[in-house]
């Protein structure tokens, strides 16, 4: 049984904004509640909408440029564990909206535009930021040990 994540988990491993959220539900299929979805996500999820991000942040796209391949995108990520995709890349290709999964020594398909993307910082910056969400903040407040008694 995998382990479903609520919109607003999504949002806070992401760290998205509301607007960001609302506008990535407006443009990816995959996201809308009106596909059907019942506001669960998977890790797959998870991580194709970190390289969504991604795209967008760094490489300045639109979301709506990368709807074209949103279903292909969400199809690859949610269809392997994250330990074989953190050791490849996905390959983007927007004029025919397919999105593929590469190992580190395949090769892109021939084709206009291609956008390569590496997996494996999107998928352990996740893994730490869902690990970190776990964590008990005062576990790092700990004293260190001391011998206990009084003085001699």
């Amino acid at each position: 049984m995998p382990i479903l994540f609520t919109p607003g988990q999504l949002m806070a491993a992401l760290s998205l904004s509301k607007q960001q959220w609302r506008t990535y539900r407006q443009a990816l299929s995959p996201l809308s509640t009106t596909e059907g979805r019942s506001g669960c996500f998977t890790a797959g999820d998870l991580l194709a909408t970190a390289v969504i991000q991604y795209a967008t942040d760094t490489l300045h796209m639109s979301v709506s440029a990368l709807s074209p391949v949103a279903d292909a995108l969400y199809d690859v990520c949610g269809s392997h564990p994250w330990i074989p995709l953190e050791r490849g890349c996905v390959a983007l290709i927007l004029d025919d909206g397919r999105a593929i999964l590469l190992d580190e020594d395949q090769r892109p398909p021939v084709c206009k535009l291609a956008v390569l993307i590496e997996l494996r910082p999107l998928v352990l910056e996740l893994r730490d930021r869902l690990l970190a969400a776990g964590r008990d903040p005062q576990q790092e407040l700990a004293f260190p040990p001391m011998f206990a008694g009084g003085r001699s």
